[in-house]
């Protein structure tokens, strides 16, 4: 019974809760409905005022929400914007207020107006599937009439008793400009600006496809420049650098808008040609970059002169394929620098071929090295007032199996193109100094090196070791080297020549007087002899400036107390000539043609040369 009871004042207590919160409901009511109509009124308006100012309050805090995105935003119904903010007015340049009612297609640019009718018609989609959109990137036109990069998200949304658009505009303008250099630096020289091996590929493959297409003729010119590693050893790199950017700007201005051209490398350039309408086309560009680059170059007040090579290839004739052309028109280019320079040459299937014998050639010449197929030959340095002995120079030989004598202008610039001639220039001083060490005490043996040579840093200690190996004393070695060698890196060079030279090995200057001569490299080191190269001895008989060239050279050696050499000498008067002039030593077919070994061993048994009574000679200041 408690529990009954219990349970039942419970309910009689809800109940009579609820019957006072309905009476009390009531009277308010009843009070209100009995209030007088003008306070009914004013708690009406009271109350939407504050409605309105909640409103009011909700929108400015959605538009300094909307107007604080760095995003445009704007909506729009069926075209028509609605509302923007203030980052999307200034993406379009145009004021906040004057976007308002405006058609889309008034801001977007014509590029873009496939995309944005396509936005459009999603209007019409059911609200559920309007969800988040992929970004999509389109073009807005500014106010000043530039176009605008953009990335714009839309979906829809409910908007004034209606469906609207709202879309969120991102201005891409850096991002694209970053892309876009990004892109540059990947397909262009960063020095020249000019499309770099990447573009041009790819810019030769598509000339080859519209060829393709229309039948027509494509031209690959592969240009290099002459004499620009001069230029950038004795100048410096910056004003080779300088020089390169003025090669670009003379080559572009000298092509068509449709033309190509490109730095393939160091001083490498290439050119592609397209819409031939003549066979000449080719050629004409050709010899007008011939002429536009041999004109001089002023940069930093250095007149500088160079000039260019050029090699031409055609499509489909001479290949059917980018590389293939590019093949052909380095083959024509080898072609134009074997004729001096300064030209151009078109590819020839002959010429293939031969590239294909030089590399036959280069295979043999590194069997040469391990099958005993070189060996040295001797030609006598003779002293040109008693027509002695004094040594002899050493000069390589090969003689192929099948080819018989190979000529040293064919093979040494192969051995050093294909990177044998430092195996090549060891076999040779090696073995001329184990040679010479067999010779009377007092003859010497003079040993070319190439310039190549000279890029081991340890040459020095390489050579000292031979002579210790070969027992050949140093003070017999005389070491030739050209003035390339100088030009190549100066300071390690003459850093190698001083420790030769403190070892008490002779060192001589070859070629004097050809290539770039400098009167400075005799200054900065004590050379030991220098050597007239063999053109001037051979013109002066017929050449005056020859002649007097030659007898200044005797006499600045004379000055300097550096024995002079005259390389050449073929013909009686040649060697009367020089006896005159006091010149040291001569050499040449005249005094002695190059011997083997054995016939170089016969000599040393009568060193005054039965020629002497043979030759014209007129003695010392007899000759006027």
């Amino acid at each position: 019974m408690p529990l009954i009871f219990e349970t039942s004042a419970e309910q009689l207590a809800l109940a009579l809760g609820f019957a006072t919160l309905l009476a009390l409901v009531g009277l308010g009511f009843a009070l209100f409905h009995f209030l007088p109509r003008s306070a009914r009124a004013k708690a009406e308006a009271t109350a939407l005022r504050e409605s309105e100012a909640r409103l009011r309050a909700s929108e400015a805090r959605f538009r300094q929400l909307a107007d604080a995105t760095f995003e445009g935003l704007v909506i729009h119904r069926d075209g028509i914007v609605l509302d923007a903010n203030i980052a999307m007015a200034a993406i379009l340049g145009w004021p906040q207020e004057l976007l308002i009612g405006r058609s889309l297609y008034d801001f977007c640019a014509p590029s873009s107006h496939g995309i944005l009718r396509t936005q459009l018609q999603q209007i019409d989609r059911p609200l559920a599937t309007q969800e988040s959109s992929d970004a999509i990137e389109m073009e807005l036109r500014h106010a000043d009439g530039s176009k605008i990069p953009v990335e714009v998200h839309a979906r829809i949304m409910p908007f004034e008793n209606g469906d609207a658009r709202v879309v969120a505009v991102r201005d891409i303008r850096e991002r694209k400009a970053a892309e876009q250099r990004i892109f540059h630096m990947a397909h262009h020289d960063s020095l020249t600006a000019l499309p770099n091996r990447n573009l041009f590929r790819d810019r030769l493959g598509q000339a080859m496809a519209r060829a393709k297409r229309g039948g027509n003729t494509v031209a690959v010119l592969s240009l290099d420049l002459d004499r620009f590693k001069p230029v950038n050893d004795l100048l410096g790199p910056e004003i080779a650098d300088e020089l390169l950017r003025q090669v670009a700007l003379r080559l572009t201005n000298s092509i068509r808008a449709d033309d190509t051209v490109a730095r393939l490398g160091a001083d490498e350039f290439a050119l592609i040609q397209v819409g031939l309408s003549h066979p000449d086309g080719p050629a004409v560009m050709a010899d007008r970059l011939v002429k536009t680059l041999g004109e001089p170059f002023l940069i930093c007040g250095h007149h500088i002169v160079i000039g260019t090579s050029i090699g031409i290839a055609l499509y489909p004739s001479d290949g059917i394929s980018g590389d293939e052309l590019l093949r052909a028109a380095d083959t024509a280019l080898d072609r134009a620098k074997a004729a001096g320079g300064a030209t151009y040459r078109f590819f020839e299937s002959e010429m293939d071929l031969r590239l294909q014998e030089r590399r036959r050639l280069e295979r043999d010449l590194r069997q040469a090295l391990n099958a005993n197929q070189l060996e040295l030959h001797y030609q006598p340095l003779v002293d040109c007032e008693h027509l002695t002995v004094l040594g002899c120079e050493a000069l390589l030989r090969w003689r192929h199996p099948e080819r018989g004598p190979i000529s040293p202008a064919e093979f040494i610039p192969l051995a050093e193109e294909c990177g044998l001639i430092m195996q090549l220039g060891d076999w040779v001083l090696r073995t001329a100094c184990r040679e010479a060490a067999g010779w009377p005490g007092d003859k010497i043996v003079a040993v070319n090196l190439s310039p190549i040579q000279f890029r081991q840093t340890d040459l020095a200690e390489q050579i000292l070791a031979i002579l210790a190996e070969t027992g050949l004393a140093p003070n017999r070695l005389e070491i030739e080297i050209t003035e390339g060698v100088l030009i190549e890196d100066t300071e390690r060079t003459l850093a190698i020549l001083k420790e030769l030279k403190t070892a008490g090995i002779h060192i001589s200057l070859d070629d004097f007087g050809t290539g770039f001569s400098s009167l400075s490299y005799l200054q900065r080191f004590p050379f030991d002899k220098i050597k007239i190269d063999r053109s001037f001895i051979w013109a002066m008989e017929q050449n005056p400036d020859s002649m007097a060239i030659v007898r200044a050279v005797i006499a600045l050696g004379r000055s300097l107390r550096i024995t002079v050499t005259a390389e050449g000498v073929e013909t009686p008067t040649q060697l009367a000539w020089l006896q005159h002039e006091d010149c040291d030593q001569a050499q040449g077919y005249l005094l002695g043609k190059p011997m083997s070994r054995a016939d170089i061993a016969r000599l040393w048994a009568n060193p005054q040369l039965r020629a002497q009574a043979e030759l014209p000679l007129i003695p010392a200041k007899a000759a006027e």
